[in-house]
């Protein structure tokens, strides 16, 4: 396989990439991101050794650069669809965050009515005796 049939074949894995992680972002699986990108960041490493070790025709470069303004795409897209649902999760956090503060402040009220103390018992209160009797 010749270096620039080798480098194409990268660059598609790694456009193949940036549409799994798309998907994985929108179902919220943010671990297997992680992996993905792991994987990513080393056919990263791969292409630019590759790059470095050959020289390319004209069409060549052509060819390399249209793949790399695609994969630029995809990949700002990916960040942006990250950056909407890291704030959708900061604002859920936050809500979540004001109702545990809401609760702890004012829980305590109602903690005290919910318990009791014998001392607190109100002797007017009798239950009404049934007339039969």
């Amino acid at each position: 396989m010749a270096q620039f049939d080798q480098i194409l074949l990268f660059y598609n894995q790694l456009l193949n990439m940036a549409d799994e992680i798309h998907e994985l972002i929108n179902k919220e699986m943010y671990d297997l991101i992680m992996d993905k990108m792991n994987n990513h960041d080393k056919l990263f490493i791969q292409i630019k050794l590759a790059k470095k070790c050959t020289k390319f025709t004209q069409e060549e470069q052509d060819e390399i650069d249209r793949l790399e303004d695609v994969l630029r795409v995809k990949e700002k897209e990916n960040i942006e669809l990250l950056k909407t649902n890291m704030a959708a999760v900061k604002i859920e956090l936050d809500r979540i965050k004001f109702k545990s503060k809401i609760k702890k402040a004012y829980g305590q009220f109602n903690h005290s009515e919910e318990q009791g103390s014998i001392i607190d018992i109100d002797d007017s209160y009798r239950p009404e005796q049934s007339k039969e009797e």
